[in-house]
């Protein structure tokens, strides 16, 4: 099963990362890191968040001496798919101490076997498959050490514990929280050796792990300052309570309605994501709760937090939680079932199975996997770019590129190329904090030392200092009819509308003269690359009288500067009752959005049936 899904899923993460579905975040971001490490002996350098991080080390935003266990791994293959087929190997790793948990406290093959199925598809670890982050080892190393301590093996639950801690600053609250766990859970234990006056080993490792996790923490701080000084008094995630963590927590403690507040707000989103992490195991993890103590930290902070992506499933953060959610599910199912026969157990299969269904109902889909005509473009101008350049991509572009020394996520003026697609979603996207100074690509001011080398259905591969001709175009072009229109006035009736040498009945926009409204119809704003352009409207009016009878203007938006004004009167027709193209030209010369507007003059009926905008030049 788990080298199945290994070959399924690392599969699809491929095919999504040459469709331009995976991203800088984080999946560029590590694959730099690496890089720079191996080939430039800059500790895992990335450029994704130098306006935040200064000193460009990813030690600066995050504790992580478990990347230094994997660098032996990248060396082998330097590339972001390397991490894609590590993703899942990484989680089914987590099969192995979760079966033998599950084969141990439930009697029921079945019900081992559904658990197992559930573990490798459970939503909030399997939705990210065209990502890589580190956390995703914590599912696997939290269950090995979970095993291990159960069975009394502790310095192994240690060692585990120890490479778990490794993996983000976070851990050592979670590994506290898992010490108490611990305590609760040896209780009787405990209590008896301390009647006999002595520390059993389950208390002195429990006590052992709660230094162990403080200590680490307060190292985590200090390294993270070292590399970025500014990196603890900034955390805008928690920015109702304060910006340092110490703030923080001192804040909610002290603000008890404050905190109650912030945890409810949102609650439509928060309630989603508690029901996306228990749903899919039947919520069996409410009958045994006790290990979600394991859990309280993250999900504390989380939802508790002012970032959307902290308590969403899309992310890597359930690789928090999902372990203890598992254990406590075993345990719940040990105590529903008991006894019980084989039906009982068939009943709770198929309940966690409509249970699995339903949430996946719940969650946002996923990335495209096939790939586009955008794309052939997209790969036409990465084969433009020397190995050695430096370059500014937007960031489904950027995992591409990430194997190199100046390889930026957002606009950086002076590099020797930029690479963008003014029809990506990351065109008008916000860029994750720390934002640069262009929080947007299409806020980006790109100067004119910037010549254009591929123009090609948006897609755009600007060169510095190129000043030859575009060596490939390919002109985008739009046709809107009524129902792509925002109409100010008018209304939508049928129409014969010649088309081909034969009229069809379409659904056209009428303006009546007795409508007093000058605003005919807008045309909703289009983001279009350099170029020249040839506009279309085709227009009817109803009779022919000497007078102006409409104007259409195309503007930049949203400073709304005129592009071109077209006035159309009645001679211009020729005749009533036919329809008659009007053409008009103009010029963009850097990435803009276009927005045009139709004005009558109510002096006829005007009926609209379509506007088009062809891109003739792609060089400027």
């Amino acid at each position: 099963m788990a080298a199945c899904y290994v070959v399924i899923v690392s599969s699809l993460a491929i095919s999504g990362h040459y469709a331009f579905s995976t991203n800088a975040w984080d999946l560029g971001i590590y694959s730099q890191a690496f890089y720079t490490t191996l080939n430039h002996q800059k500790f895992f350098y990335y450029t994704s968040e130098l306006p935040g991080n200064p000193s460009g080390s990813l030690f600066g935003i995050h504790f992580s001496p478990f990347l230094v266990l994997l660098l032996p791994v990248y060396a082998v293959f330097q590339n972001p798919i390397t991490l894609l087929v590590l993703r899942p190997i990484a989680i089914a790793l987590g099969l192995i101490p979760l079966y033998w948990m599950a084969r141990e406290e439930l009697d029921s093959k079945l019900l081992v076997f559904s658990l197992a199925v559930i573990y490798l598809v459970y939503p909030p670890v399997l939705i990210p498959i065209l990502n890589f982050d580190v956390e995703v080892f914590l599912p696997a190393l939290f269950l090995f050490a979970l095993h291990y301590f159960k069975k009394g093996r502790l310095f192994r639950s240690f060692l585990f514990l120890l490479l778990a801690l490794m993996v983000n600053e976070f851990v050592p609250l979670i590994v506290a929280a898992m010490a108490i766990y611990f305590l609760i859970r040896s209780r009787k234990n405990v209590l008896e050796g301390l009647r006999q006056r002595k520390l059993t080993r389950k208390a002195i490792f429990a006590s052992v792990l709660m230094l162990t996790s403080i200590l680490w923490f307060s190292l985590a701080s200090v390294m993270i300052a070292s590399f970025n000084p500014t990196a603890l008094s900034t955390k805008w995630e928690w920015s109702e309570f304060g910006t340092s963590p110490s703030e923080i927590v001192v804040n909610v403690l002290t603000h008890p309605m404050k905190t109650v507040s912030v945890f409810f707000s949102d609650g439509q989103s928060k309630f989603v994501y508690i029901v996306s992490l228990l749903a899919p195991l039947g919520f069996s993890s409410l009958l045994h709760p006790l290990p979600l103590v394991m859990a309280l930290p993250w999900l504390a902070a989380g939802l508790l937090s002012i970032n959307p992506l902290y308590y969403n499933v899309v992310t890597q953060y359930p690789a928090f939680v999902s372990a203890s959610i598992f254990v406590s599910a075993i345990y719940g199912l040990r105590r529903l079932l008991g006894g019980a026969d084989s039906m009982a157990a068939r009943r709770v299969v198929s309940f966690m199975v409509i249970s699995l269904l339903i949430t996946t109902m719940l969650l946002p889909t996923g990335g495209y996997l096939s790939v586009t005509e955008t794309d052939k473009y997209t790969r036409m101008a990465l084969n433009e770019i020397p190995v050695d350049a430096s370059v500014s991509v937007m960031p489904e572009i950027y995992p591409h590129l990430c194997n190199r020394l100046e390889a930026y996520p957002y606009f950086k003026s002076g590099v020797d190329y930029v690479l963008m697609n003014v029809y990506s979603w990351w065109f008008t996207a916000t860029l994750p904090q720390p934002a640069h100074t262009a929080p947007r690509w299409c806020d980006a001011e790109i100067d004119e030392r910037y010549g254009i080398v591929v123009n090609a259905k948006g897609v755009l591969l600007l060169k510095k200092d190129y000043e030859e001709r575009t060596k490939y175009f390919e002109g985008v072009d739009f046709t809107l009819t009524s129902s792509d229109v925002r109409s100010a006035t008018g209304k939508v009736v049928e129409d014969l509308v010649d088309s081909g040498g034969s009229s069809t009945k379409e659904s056209v926009l009428l303006h009546e003269v007795t409508d007093p409204t000058p605003l005919f119809f807008e045309v909703p704003d289009m983001a279009l690359p350099p170029g020249h352009y040839n506009a279309c409207v085709v227009l009817k009016i109803s009779s022919i009288s000497p007078s102006e009878i409409l104007t259409l203007e195309i503007v930049k938006a949203p400073e709304l500067s005129e592009l071109v004004t077209k006035e159309i009167r009645a001679e211009d027709f020729g005749l009533a009752g036919t329809w008659q193209a009007f053409e008009v030209d103009f010029t963009v010369r850097r990435p803009t959005f276009v927005a045009m507007a139709a004005y009558v003059t109510n002096s006829t009926d005007v009926s609209f049936y379509s506007f088009s905008v062809l891109q003739v030049s792609g060089d400027v």
